[in-house]
């Protein structure tokens, strides 16, 4: 970390910047700390990475963080906050540059079968860091090496990858972010993200370039990228109106088919990336069955 990362990053109390948009929780002091790890028991997480939705601030995305700590009071919380701009602009190699600040920090040496590790998952660009995450570790610890992880948790996420069907969806969610004084009205700020979003589509298409939202779709299905040994937990709506229930009940059949255990859970009438915020006592009962479910199975490999 050098002080000019630390210098750009966003304020967000309660937490230590690792780079411009990696955050660390804090503990409030090392007794407490000690206090807390008297009360966990072997099987609950080490490490819990909490990818952000596009655009999502750091204010509503550490109430997962929070969440979590009342769950696993000793785990280390990672909260990664994740621009649509960049995910749709930036390549490859700079996307996993980006995250390679988690590799450093959380998993500076290969898995030694100690990391008891959750992946949290919001929308297509939280997604599109996940899966760069995925290949930051493996350019760190080599070609046969899968970031360990136990549980992995798809929130609102993933949905179709047919550009043309899903344009204006992704154009909207895009459009939302953009500041409020942004002097056009909210179509037209749509229209516009709907025509960067087709240019930079048909760039990448030129160049050869598979697209950030396909590569995380086709990473999470790969075994030497995601380890088959992590439960899948999907969590949508019906309502949602920017990923389609079909397509995420389509996307968690193919991680299934791909040799993957896949949960899937429903909520009611909630918005995307609202699941948590409309059912918080059923959201995080879920994460904590899958979790114990996720343990199960371990040991049992």
């Amino acid at each position: 970390m050098t002080s000019d990362m630390v210098a750009k990053a966003p304020a967000f109390p309660g937490y230590t910047p690792i780079s411009t948009r990696i955050f660390i929780r804090n503990e409030a002091s090392s007794s407490d700390l000690e206090n807390t790890r008297t009360k966990t028991t072997s099987n609950d997480p080490t490490t819990i990475l909490v990818y952000g939705w596009g655009d999502g601030s750091p204010k509503h995305v550490a109430k997962y963080s929070e969440g979590y700590h009342a769950l696993f009071p000793s785990a280390r919380i990672v909260v990664i906050i994740n621009p649509i701009f960049a995910a749709t602009t930036q390549l490859l190699p700079q996307r996993t540059e980006s995250m390679r600040p988690i590799i450093d920090t959380c998993f500076p040496t290969k898995d030694d079968g100690s990391e008891r590790v959750i992946m949290h998952i919001m929308s297509n660009t939280g997604g599109i860091y996940a899966a760069a995450t995925l290949n930051a570790y493996r350019e760190r610890h080599g070609q046969d090496a899968a970031l360990p992880h136990h549980l992995c948790v798809s929130d609102s996420t993933p949905g179709s990858l047919n550009f043309t069907s899903e344009v204006w969806r992704w154009s909207r969610a895009m459009a939302m972010g953009v500041p409020r004084w942004f002097p056009l009205p909210f179509k037209f700020t749509q229209a516009l993200c709907a025509a960067f979003l087709s240019l930079m589509n048909y760039l990448a298409i030129a160049m050869g370039v598979e697209p950030s939202g396909v590569h995380s779709a086709r990473i999470f299905t790969e075994h030497g990228y995601a380890t088959p040994r992590a439960l899948r937990l999907f969590c949508y709506s019906k309502e949602d109106d920017l990923i389609y229930w079909e397509d995420l009940e389509e996307q968690a059949a193919n991680a299934r088919n791909k040799g993957y255990n896949t949960v899937l859970e429903e909520f009611k009438g909630s918005p995307h990336v609202g699941h948590m915020r409309m059912h918080p006592e059923q959201y995080w009962a879920t994460i904590l069955r899958c979790w114990e479910q996720a343990m199960a199975m371990d040991e049992k490999a």
